[in-house]
């Protein structure tokens, strides 16, 4: 029976490779074809087809959590990976086999996550921008070479990964790929730009028609200005009829390092990688762009009114991590208040750091470092904590020290010949039998973070461990990695035997590079950014069975930098979160970052330019109903009571130069909060907005409920009228997208109901919103009005609007009440109860009455129905050589 499964599975990815085809189409076809000669054909493909209905169910609902393109360009396109045998699920298979078999289902969850935001194949013009936010150290080059695989099942055709600045990052990156892949010298089905041993070159200009030649094309590029221009002319060898038919995408990994626009404000022209990015984007004909980080700060700071540009417009998701993951709230005790921080932190006393590192470049020349006692007790744990490991059964897995004093490479040397110095004492010592030095740091550490582990293992007894020790000392080696350092002395996993590391290092050892095996963390360097900080940080991740063991010597206020920063990370992904539930996406509104109240700046000044300070949590948040539910008539009535009795209790405060009867908004100003607190309260709105409603007026009731209200009434261009107490105005018409039929009742979903104008609107009708003007202000510059004294004054607004019944479907066949009606079986006689949609923006606090609010940092698009000391200032030389052989 197995035999017969796959040679029908063959058969139907036999007829889906014509694009024309869907998976069902082609079970459909093969089931006829065979009917004749094998009946039991169609058993069989009913189960296939059962199967891939099963996933293509849970796949439908990934679209319901996230920020893709809304209207008339939101295609649902992506289904499971329906090609049974393809990449993918050889893939699945591997990781089944390999030490992510716990994290499979995540990485598949994951990645379908980003799939149903890319690109359709083969659809020409269409084309996403979108960044993915996971965490340092938290598996995203698994969940992209995930989506890789599945894309590739799609039909994608050209896989450009981007893997930062570094050819040793390149390189694992490389090596990760071809194996993830199952890409191998002899693959048929592949064509490699780059290999393990070089990026790309000019050789690769004189077989750009083979490379397409029926073909899957990858290519793992440094973000190289010589390599990106080789990438360019590949892509304009090929020219555009070939790209027209090749679906490109291109995974920016490390996106927030040199792909951001980091240019002087009175630079005419953006940095040159920038630009090159700029140029490949321009010639893709059909495909996606997805930046991956865990430090997205200068992403969501680009400029996203530029079309060429890479700004995340079409989407941005918060990749889930697991809970063995251990990142900044884990180690600094943020994730549960209820209980203390694990005691795996160590502060490097201020009187050593001038031994450890140099105060500045004239120095560094000079500078003669020491082992100093904090790093003493470091090396001598990390020791400990290997023969711990070996005592585990774990002497077949890497172990690694960090050493990151300073960015200075100089002093990074002195301090490698320091340790080896240090080293060679104590394996003399262990060659005479004499390891007794090292029992003060296995009494004084072994049990202070044993809730942690996670394994079965005895606790480790000191006879035991003293026996590793000497065996550790022997395998114990230094290496250095820096762009100076020789290819020997590097940072280096390969060979058929683990390895035992202390490494030494700074930028290089900061972007993306994984440390197998690293627990111990000895940390002097600083940043004043919170993404440089963020990146240093290499002792996030996975521990395994040996979380225990993690220790982490930091100097003196690095610890508080990273727990405000743990909670940055946090809000982040609310931020994402709220962009989501409110159906909007990142290029409609900017995505909020706090800034440290102290010396820490978010990102470097010169990719800060587009941004400017907003609002504090939901001050000025906007939130318009795009999804309506019409499940019940009985909703229908209790929502127009609701309003109907906000109406009733706000009549007062009607705008007093309102004419009756003029079919124009109805505006009712300085409403107090209690109104519109308890209309929100029973007026029930879809779940996908309910929570987002309910913490926005708990947040109004808390800080600011003093703050009055204005509440409008929408007028539009239907032919029908919504009346209440001697005034009507036309209501507006709003165009349905998308009907569900859910398990609650039928949904409805709207591309927008608030208008490009609406956010104004009882602006507009006071004449405060400023003389008239050829172009809308844009929604900065409408945010900006509100939180005036002279505009908005502050004042929250409500826009309801009573939704015209002659609102038509997707097909235009039938309007809004002929499908309620039909729906709820109502005979034509029956009065259809208002719907209405609403548009909501909460208070400004101009008074500054909110008590330690923050401030934020975020651009602002407009919405239409110091340098840092890292690569910015030094670009490393590119010594490496291209696939050919020649050197660049």
């Amino acid at each position: 029976m197995n035999e017969h499964r796959e040679l029908l599975i063959a058969q139907i990815e036999e007829v889906r490779n014509d694009k024309s085809k869907t998976f069902l189409d082609a079970c459909d076809i093969v089931q006829n074809r065979m009917a004749l000669f094998f009946p039991e054909a169609k058993t069989i493909i009913e189960s296939i087809r059962e199967e891939y209905l099963a996933k293509a169910g849970k796949a439908r609902t990934v679209y319901e959590h996230t920020t893709a393109t809304s209207g008339a360009n939101r295609v649902y396109w992506y289904m499971p990976p329906a090609r049974l045998s393809g990449v993918w699920e050889q893939l699945k298979a591997r990781m089944s086999d390999s030490g992510l078999a716990e994290a499979v289902d995540s990485i598949d969850e994951s990645s379908d996550q980003v799939m149903v935001e890319l690109a359709e194949p083969f659809l020409l013009g269409d084309k996403r921008r979108g960044l993915a936010v996971g965490n340092v150290q938290s598996g995203k080059t698994a969940n992209y070479a995930a989506v890789i695989s599945k894309a590739v099942d799609e039909g994608y055709k050209f896989i450009i990964v981007l893997s930062g600045l570094y050819k040793n990052l390149r390189r694992q990156t490389q090596g990760r790929l071809e194996r993830d892949l199952g890409i191998t010298q002899t693959s048929h089905d592949w064509h490699r730009l780059t290999a393990l041993d070089g990026d790309i070159g000019t050789a690769d200009l004189k077989n750009v028609g083979s490379a397409f030649n029926n073909k899957r094309v990858i290519a793992v590029v440094k973000k190289n200005s010589k390599r990106l221009e080789y990438l360019t002319k590949f892509l304009k060898a090929a020219g555009p009829k070939i790209l027209e038919k090749t679906p490109i995408l291109i995974i920016d990994d490390e996106s927030d390092q040199a792909t951001p626009d980091s240019s002087n404000e009175k630079s005419d022209s953006p940095t040159p990688i920038n630009q090159h990015m700029r140029n490949i984007w321009d010639l893709v004909e059909n495909g996606t762009y997805v930046g991956y980080t865990a430090t997205p700060f200068a992403n969501v700071f680009m400029d996203p009114e530029e079309e060429d540009g890479l700004y995340p417009a079409d989407f941005m998701i918060p990749l889930p991590t697991s809970e063995s993951y251990f990142g900044a709230e884990e180690l600094f005790g943020l994730k549960n208040a209820d209980t203390n921080a694990p005691d795996v932190i160590r502060e490097i006393p201020k009187g050593e750091l001038e031994f450890l590192m140099p105060r500045n470049n004239r120095e560094n020349q000079t500078f003669a470092p020491q082992v100093t006692e904090s790093l003493e007790k470091a090396i001598r744990w990390f020791i400990v904590g290997v023969a711990i490991r070996r005592l585990r059964g774990q002497m077949n897995q890497h172990s690694t020290m960090l050493l990151h004093t300073t960015h200075r490479t100089e002093a990074h040397f002195r301090l490698r010949d320091a340790v080896k110095l240090f080293l060679a004492k104590l394996e003399k010592e262990a060659l005479d039998g004499d390891v007794s030095s090292f029992y003060d740091t296995f009494v004084s550490e072994v049990n202070k973070a044993a809730e942690l582990y996670t394994g079965d293992d005895l606790a480790p007894t000191w006879p035991k461990v003293q026996e590793q020790i000497g065996a550790v000392l022997r395998t114990l080696t230094v290496a250095v990695d820096n762009g100076y350092a020789d290819e020997f002395e590097r940072l280096s996993y390969t060979g058929d035997r683990a390895k035992t590391l202390i490494v030494i290092g700074g930028s290089t050892l900061s972007r993306g590079l994984t440390l197998e095996g690293l627990f111990v963390s000895f940390f002097t360097r600083t940043s004043n950014t919170y993404d440089t900080l963020l990146q240093m940080g290499r002792w996030f991740g996975y521990r395994s069975e040996y979380e225990d063991l993690q220790r982490i010597w930091v100097s003196d206020g690095l610890d508080s930098d990273y727990r405000f920063l743990a909670q940055v990370e946090a809000d982040l992904r609310i931020e994402i979160s709220r962009l989501t539930a409110s159906g909007q996406t990142p290029r409609q509104i900017g995505v909020r970052i706090k800034q440290h109240p102290g010396r820490l700046q978010i990102t470097a000044k010169n990719k800060q330019k587009h941004a400017k300070k907003v609002a504090v949590d939901f001050e000025g948040f906007r939130l318009q109903t795009t999804a309506l539910d019409v499940s019940s008539l009985e909703k229908l009535d209790r929502n127009q009571s609701a309003a109907e009795e906000l109406l009733a209790g706000i009549l007062a405060y009607k705008n007093a130069s309102d004419a009756v009867s003029r079919h124009q908004p109805i505006l009712f100003e300085g409403v107090p909060f209690a109104y519109i607190d308890k209309f929100l309260a029973e007026f029930k709105v879809h779940d996908k907005h309910n929570k987002l409603v309910l913490e926005a007026m708990e947040w109004t009731k808390e800080k600011l409920p003093e703050t009055p209200w204005n509440v409008v009434i929408a007028s539009g261009n239907g032919s029908d009228t919504f009346e209440f107490e001697g005034f009507e105005v036309r209501k507006p018409i709003r165009s349905v997208q998308k009907i569900k039929n859910e398990d609650e009742g039928l949904s409805l979903e709207v591309g927008a109901m608030m208008s490009g104008g609406d956010l104004i609107l009882d602006l507009e009708i006071l004449g405060r919103a400023g003389p008239k003007r050829e172009s809308p202000l844009s929604n900065a510059q409408q945010f900006d009005l509100r939180a005036t004294t002279a505009g908005g004054d502050g004042y929250g607004l409500l826009v309801l609007y009573p939704l015209s019944g002659n609102s038509l479907l997707p097909d235009r066949e039938i309007s809004l009440n002929k499908k309620i009606l039909e729906e709820h079986s109502v005979s034509d006689g029956r009065q259809i109860p208002q719907v209405f949609g609403l548009g909501l923006v909460a208070p400004f606090d101009v008074d500054n009455v909110v008590k330690n609010k923050g401030v934020y940092f975020a651009v602002k698009p407009a919405y239409v129905d110091e340098v840092d000391e890292e690569y910015e200032v030094d670009i490393p030389n590119d010594d490496e050589r291209d696939y050919e052989g020649d050197t660049v």
